[in-house]
């Protein structure tokens, strides 16, 4: 398959019809497309998968609200406008089966509020024939979901499949890939089949008991349906009547509302913030009033408290002199004769007091608390001061800005209109929401019912089980369940193998440690995917870089692309983003360029940048760039390339 044209009418960032000429020349496969973030890389891609996966481009079961709502967010908006809007895409391609090359066009048109159209040309002939389930059970033939999740890619799928410790991911895409979903279905059917036969073999009485039950059952399930239909109509009106809301709030906040809905208690708060600014004034009063001076000359008072110690220390070696010469004087023995002269003249030298020596009638006790009260008090109180300044000039502010707000409030009864109008659109809207509500607990009612009624079914089955006997198509259908969970199992260990092989190659030519020695297992029922290093020890994952992990995700991605036996295009979004440089080095050189017949490259100038265009060079078809422009909110693609000197106007 080759993709040759893709146009684009008012989708996402692209306002008007943009037409892309993606052929690509002769052993050149890469079409490569260079924007900013936000420029519109992603909606090429997201383009391309919905115009061929249709309602799969989004989810597997998605509801037909759930889809329009898909689908609207898919239309251009650059103007503001929604109602009566549309957009369109269209996508030619080429695709070769049993030898023989065919020329597709596939058009999906759409608009605000509805489901898609879809039209299939086949070499210049629409195929009328099919209907818009046909058409696309079609396109799902030519280009299986299972299949285009590994080929049109961007750097979130790379991201969930590289951080998947559970298998869950690769378990999905490998089902998917081997069409092991479509023998789960048919499981299912011989399952029904068995079913049904179980009652054409039984007695007439359990066979219109049964038929009565499944009757019941099967009116029960269209009245729940016929509720879900009604509630998705209620929800659609629910949808609408939140855009004018919102509309209508828009309205309000232009002309004050905001302001005016908090007038009355702006002007409440005020009032109490007043009350606590007294408060707050008072206790910095009484702050102030206390050790707080003693704060403001803390250089001289610590000066004095020196003064006062020297003093305090000068009078206790005057009272050791005193308290020796008693002692000297009470012992007069011949023991202290010979040295009482020296001793008393050591004591007068050691009590000489300083020269300029301040004297301050100061106990000890009336020192100590004077010291306390300069070097702790007072600087709690300074600390306490200054807090409480600082919650007072807050406080200010705030009442400041709360008297602005009340300012710019309009009177209510200028708004009333407007308030009045949204009051309307409310009382709407939950009159809506309590209908929505009711009918979806009626259709859970029917639902409960139904479900009732499967398990009479389920147990009268079991009565029925007997009726088998040996009728030939029942054991044949039986037998041939088993045999497809057989099938299954060796069709997936088979194609196991085939992975790993696959994944190994393109591993190693990936990596860019060029004497890794790697290998894998994959656990063929949990999918959980082991890497061996060389000598057949377990590598945990975890360990991995984020560049790392992203060469395993591609490497995984490119081994299933190759065994599922379809060639098709590769659509790339930011695969470089978490990639160091050697490693974009190998994908650069190694995946690119030989990923498949056309590799669609979708880059920001940080990741394909001046080096790789030089590298890839004899690879590129065509180069593009994607500008989004702020003023007319739209995106336009050119021919050329980030800093080429020949790019040209709109394509």
């Amino acid at each position: 398959m080759i993709i040759t044209k893709l146009s684009l009418n008012n989708f996402r960032v692209f306002a008007g019809k943009h037409e892309i000429d993606l052929r690509p020349e002769k052993d050149k496969p890469i079409i490569l497309f260079g924007g900013l973030n936000g420029a519109g890389k992603t909606s090429i891609l997201t383009a391309i998968r919905f115009v061929l996966l249709g309602r799969q481009a989004f989810s597997d079961s998605l509801s037909n609200p759930a889809f329009i709502n898909e689908l609207q967010k898919l239309i251009n908006n650059s103007d503001g406008k929604t109602d009566n809007k549309r957009a369109s895409l269209e996508l030619e391609f080429n695709y070769v089966r049993q030898g023989i090359c065919y020329n597709y066009c596939v058009k999906r048109h759409w608009q605000y509020g509805s489901i898609d159209e879809l039209v299939i040309v086949e070499n210049d002939i629409e195929k009328f024939e099919l209907n818009y389930e046909q058409a696309q059970a079609f396109l799902l033939e030519l280009i299986p979901a299972g299949i285009a999740d590994l080929v049109f890619f961007d750097g979130e799928k790379i991201a969930e499949l590289a951080e998947d410790n559970s298998g869950a991911i690769l378990q999905h895409a490998v089902k998917r890939l081997l069409g092991l979903d479509i023998v789960t279905r048919l499981k299912e059917d011989l399952r029904i089949y068995l079913r049904k036969a179980g009652i054409a073999a039984s007695e007439e009485k359990l066979k219109e008991q049964y038929h009565a039950l499944e009757s019941e059952k099967d009116e029960l399930l269209a009245q729940a349906l016929l509720k879900r239909s009604q509630a998705d109509l209620v929800f659609n009106s629910i949808t609408e009547l939140n855009r004018k809301i919102t509309s209508a709030e828009q309205e309000l906040l232009s002309g004050g509302g905001a302001w005016a809905s908090s007038r009355e208690a702006t002007i409440k708060s005020i009032d109490i913030n007043i009350q606590n600014k007294a408060v707050l004034e008072s206790r910095l009063q009484q702050e102030l009033e206390g050790d707080y001076a003693l704060s403001l000359a803390q250089k001289t008072l610590t000066t004095l408290l020196d003064e006062i110690a020297k003093t305090l220390d000068a009078a206790k070696k005057v009272a050791f002199k005193n308290q020796l010469n008693s002692f000297l004087e009470q012992h007069n023995s011949r023991q202290f004769f010979d040295y009482k002269d020296q001793l008393l003249s050591a004591a007068s030298e050691y009590s000489k007091p300083e020269d300029d020596l301040i004297t301050f009638d100061l106990s000890e006790q009336q020192s100590a608390l004077l010291h306390a009260q300069v070097t702790q008090r007072a600087l709690s109180s300074l600390k306490n001061a200054n807090a409480l300044k600082l919650e007072l000039v807050g406080l200010q502010n705030i009442i400041e800005n709360a008297s602005i707000n009340i300012a710019r409030a309009p009177e209510q009864e200028q708004l009333q209109q407007s308030f009045d109008k949204l009051r309307l659109l409310e009382k709407e809207k939950n009159t809506f929401v309590k209908d929505y509500k009711n009918i979806l607990l009626e259709a859970k009612t029917l639902f409960k019912s139904a479900q009732d009624l499967t398990s009479k079914l389920v147990k009268l089955q079991k009565e029925m089980k007997t009726a088998f006997g040996e009728e030939d198509s029942a054991i044949r259908a039986s037998r041939t369940i088993t045999l497809l969970d057989e099938f299954a199992t060796e069709l997936a260990k088979l194609k196991l193998i085939e992975i790993e092989t696959k994944f190994i190659k393109s591993y190693k030519k990936l990596n860019r440690k060029e004497d890794l020695k790697i290998s894998i297992s994959i656990d063929p029922q949990s999918y959980n995917v082991i890497l061996l290093d060389n000598f057949g020890n377990n590598i945990d994952k975890n360990g991995l870089s984020a560049g790392e992990k992203q060469i395993f995700a591609i490497a995984m991605l490119d081994a299933l692309a190759a065994i599922s036996g379809k060639k098709l295009p590769v659509v790339i979004d930011t695969p470089l983003g978490r990639l160091d440089s050697n490693h974009r080095d190998k994908l650069v050189q190694h995946y690119f360029p030989k990923a498949s017949e056309q590799v669609i490259i979708l880059s920001t100038d940080t990741e394909i940048n001046e080096q790789y265009i030089k590298k890839m060079k004899d690879s590129i078809s065509r180069k593009y760039d994607i500008s989004f422009d702020q003023i007319t909110k739209t995106s336009s693609v050119t021919t050329g390339y980030f800093w080429d000197e020949d790019k040209v106007g709109a394509v």
